[in-house]
Parts: C-alpha cells; structure tokens; sequence
C-alpha cells in the first residue's frame, strides 16, 4: 500500500458543484496534457497506486489553474457560479448563458483559454506518451488480496458486510419472506 506521504498533495481541491461546473470546461482544457497522461497510464498500468506521481501533476495543475483564474476573473466566475446554484435545483447551465458569456471573454483575455466546443470532451483525442507503454503482466488479484491480509496486525478488525446470494434473495412466491 501507498504511504500516507505517497498520498498527499501540496493542495486539494475543494470546490462546491457550482464552481466546479462553472470551471470545469476552461480546467479541463487548460489541464488537458495532464490528464490525458494521467488517464492513458491509469488504463494501462491498471494499477492506481503506479499513477499517484500523474494524479498529483493533475491536481497541482488544476490549482494553478484556478489560482490564475481568481487573480483574473474572480467576479465573473463568482457572478457565473451563482447563477448555475440559484438558476435551477439541479444546477443547468441553460439559464446563465449571459453570465458565461462574461465569463468567457475574461478566460479568453487574460488566460488565453477559448471554452471547447459542445462534444469536444466526448470526441476522440489521441495523445503521444513520453513514457514507454508497459509490457502487459497478469496479475493475480487473490495473490495481492491475500498477501495484503497476510501483513494486517492480527487485531486488526475486518468488517464482513457481506451476506450470501441465498441470504438476501427475495422469493415472492414463498410463504415466508426470509
């Protein structure tokens, strides 16, 4: 298992839906290397623990991002981000295109960002690693499942949730409904 030093990042990014929603597009593009790296090498390691240097560039990445955002167009994504939380209960964008439009304008003025078409997030993009593709090893998940139980302290607690098929299933034909 990864260490707890492995795991942490300079900062997190916490940000409500709205936000989020608000930026995501011009995070995305801005962040767009990043994270294609960081996808093309979580699909082909198929091991989250060998990815966590990627998935740290992301997240550092995604913080200059919104720290270059807030010196510039602090109000815009502010007036942007309340209009997506008190525009609708399920949050669409649909009603606040004039304050996206502001929004937009900024983005493209001071960070060089254009918002991505409708669809370009869904089209297929194909990104040039640096790094050499992995030879593909089968793994043996009981293996690690059972060699990671072997290092647990004996008192350690492990909850067991879990019923059986039988246990839980439902007959509502029968006369007992156990």
């Amino acid at each position: 298992m990864p260490s707890d030093e492995d795991l942490t990042v300079p900062q997190e990014i916490t940000l409500s839906t709205p936000w989020f929603k608000a930026v995501a597009a011009y995070m995305n593009k801005a962040c767009e290397e990043e994270i294609k790296e960081f996808m093309l090498l979580r699909a082909e390691y198929q091991d989250p623990r060998k990815t966590l240097k990627e998935g740290a560039a992301v997240t550092a990445c995604g913080v200059k991002f919104l720290q270059g955002l807030k010196k510039s167009c602090q109000a815009e994504t502010k007036k942007f981000a309340n209009c997506i939380d008190h525009g609708s209960k399920e949050l669409f964008i649909s009603k606040c295109h004039k304050e996206q439009s502001f929004l937009d304008k900024c983005v493209e003025e001071h960070l060089g960002l254009e918002r991505p078409e409708l669809g370009y997030f869904s089209k297929l993009h194909v990104h040039e690693s640096a790094v050499p593709k992995p030879v593909a090893v089968e793994r043996d998940y009981k293996a690690e499942a059972a060699k990671i139980l072997k290092e647990l302290p004996p008192d350690y607690h492990l909850k067991r949730e879990y019923k059986k098929f039988q246990e839980w299933r439902i007959n509502p034909f029968s006369d007992s409904m156990t």
